[in-house]
């Protein structure tokens, strides 16, 4: 049976040798999208506001971020790899991707809760990081029709997680600014360059991950 367009999208591989997709390999590994919230604390945890505060504090933080957005939901997709039923680390098809993205949901939606009740956080940090757990759940249902890019998607957030906190805190680090923004588009340039997503995918998905992750922070 000949692939159609979206299996050889699904199906691609770097030819061995290739510089080229060895580097979009790369990007897509060290932006893969249960990384991107730790990279986020660690930012925030470098604030003005947050590094006067004891070193513990900080540390529990990022390690606490750790383990709910990257160790809890990567402990199903390894499971389900061992078993089968997960063919690779990003998921590549979308048929196999609901039941990892749920577990994701509420190991993010848990996230939120320790940001609340444990570290205490202001109260518009904890809603963006419940805006991160209802962008994969909306992730989940568009992916139950069409795929979308998670990586564009995680991007997008912490997008709208600096833009948030930095506007509440009335700050405004161009520099910052311009860096997420230039990672946002290497990340969108390395999964179409991968075949893995179409530009209307990776566009798809860093608009859901700004929106739900920014929005929240207008109103708490």
């Amino acid at each position: 049976m000949i692939p159609t367009e979206t299996n050889r999208r699904t199906n691609f591989k770097s030819p061995k040798g290739d510089l080229g997709g060895f580097f979009h390999n790369i990007i897509s590994i060290i932006f893969q999208p249960l990384l991107i919230p730790t990279y986020g604390m660690l930012l925030l945890m470098n604030m003005d506001v947050f590094i006067a505060l004891p070193t513990i504090w900080r540390v529990v933080a990022i390690i606490g971020t750790f383990i709910f957005t990257g160790v809890l939901p990567a402990l199903p997709i390894w499971l389900m790899m061992k078993r089968g039923e997960v063919h690779d680390l990003f998921i590549s098809k979308k048929e196999e991707r609901t039941m990892p993205y749920l577990f994701s949901f509420l190991a993010y939606f848990f996230w939120a809760l320790f940001m609340w009740r444990t570290l205490q956080f202001p109260i518009f940090i904890v809603a963006m990081g419940m805006g991160s757990a209802v962008s994969i759940f909306i992730i989940v249902l568009i992916n139950l029709k069409w795929k979308i890019s998670a990586h564009t998607s995680g991007m997008g957030g912490l997008t709208g997680a600096i833009f948030g906190t930095c506007l509440r805190m009335a700050i405004n680090p161009v520099w910052l600014f311009s860096l997420v923004l230039a990672i946002s588009a290497l990340v969108a340039l390395s999964r179409m360059e991968l075949k893995a997503h179409t530009p209307g995918q990776v566009l798809a998905g860093f608009v859901v991950g700004f929106i739900t992750v920014f929005t929240p922070c207008l109103f708490f």
